[in-house]
């Protein structure tokens, strides 16, 4: 009764495993005959954009962008990011916390070189796509205080807003390349209102104001007749922005303001579009054609990106092109 018991077992397991052999033998095979293949799955690229707080400019102008990217570049997927704005921008790309960002030029040029904030530390993984868009520098001064050409500036009083703060740290890089340190002149320190204000009564006779064109507050300060700007002249101009590659050259153009009837050469300070070094030049590629072939596009969602053009792209740029943008503006013809 043992063997046949034992016998019994045997067959059984043989019967069971000639069933998983025949199951396994009748599933359908991948046809590999003709033209058919088996395509490889491509996985999607994530991308996050640095920008600032959700009420500031780069924010929208970040998700215009993502949105743009998610449309017209296939297996990408972009998102804007709320930051601290600039600085924490650059530090996240240092981190690799994000892939892109939006940063101003003068704390791209600190974090790249190492100085200001970042005594000490350059981050230099930093590359460049685009400008978006400037921020020129206005230079007011009181009709009545004898002011015609940046030079008379000694001796007068400036406002130079806070203490220890960017606006008196960009006036004096424009003095100085006319010749003026600040021993020259009596800074007067406060608020960007209490600037206005004193424009207005003659509480101090000059102000140096980086903003927008056509700015609110300098064309409500135009209105009053008792204020002018004065150009930056194209010799001071090349002094500037070799000296503070994170300055380009711009114009403020005729009747931009009232009493304001000629061009105005100025310089200004840039809003760029920057990647990590570690982004392929495919991908960095793709996103600066799309940018500047979609141009409309992106101005649908924000004005500023009326601003966005090759011919300046690089203007305010303080770190190198990344590779993928350097090949889109040579095929373009505004690289050699």
């Amino acid at each position: 009764m043992r063997k046949i018991a034992k016998r019994l077992v045997v067959v059984i397991m043989l019967v069971s495993l000639l069933s998983v052999i025949i199951t396994g033998c009748s599933q359908p095979q991948p046809s590999t005959s003709g033209n058919e293949s088996i395509e490889p799955k491509v996985e999607k690229q994530f991308l996050r954009i640095g920008s600032a707080s959700m009420g500031g400019n780069f924010f929208p102008l970040a998700s215009a962008l993502a949105q743009m990217i998610n449309e017209k570049i296939e297996n990408v997927n972009a998102s804007a990011q709320a930051t601290g704005g600039s600085a924490e921008n650059c530090n996240f790309i240092g981190q690799g916390e994000v892939e892109l960002a939006l940063v101003q030029s003068a704390t791209l040029r600190e974090a790249y070189e190492g100085f200001g904030g970042f005594e000490g530390r350059p981050i230099e993984n930093m590359r460049g796509i685009t400008a978006i868009y400037f921020n020129e520098f206005h230079i007011l001064v009181r009709n009545d205080a004898g002011i015609n050409t940046v030079e008379d500036l000694r001796g007068k009083k400036i406002a130079v807003g806070p203490i220890g703060g960017g606006i008196e740290v960009n006036t004096n890089q424009i003095l100085a390349a006319h010749g003026i340190s600040p021993e020259d002149y009596t800074a007067v320190y406060g608020t960007r209102a209490e600037a206005t204000e004193g424009l207005k009564t003659g509480g101090v006779d000059c102000h140096i104001y980086a903003t927008g064109i056509g700015s609110a507050q300098i064309a409500e300060l135009m209105l009053t007749d008792k204020i002018k700007l004065l150009p930056i002249t194209s010799d001071k101009i090349e002094l500037l922005t070799k000296d503070n590659p994170e300055f380009g050259a711009s114009v403020i153009p005729a009747a931009t303001y009232k009493n304001q009837d000629e061009e105005l050469s100025t310089i200004a300070g840039s809003s760029l579009f920057i990647a990590s070094s570690e982004l392929s030049e495919d991908t960095v590629y793709e996103i600066t054609k799309a940018i500047f072939e979609d141009l409309e596009y992106l101005q649908t969602f924000h004005n500023y990106f009326t601003q966005t053009r090759p011919e300046t792209a690089r203007s305010g740029m303080a770190v190198p092109l990344h590779p993928g943008a350097e090949k889109y503006f040579k095929e373009v013809g505004i690289l050699d």
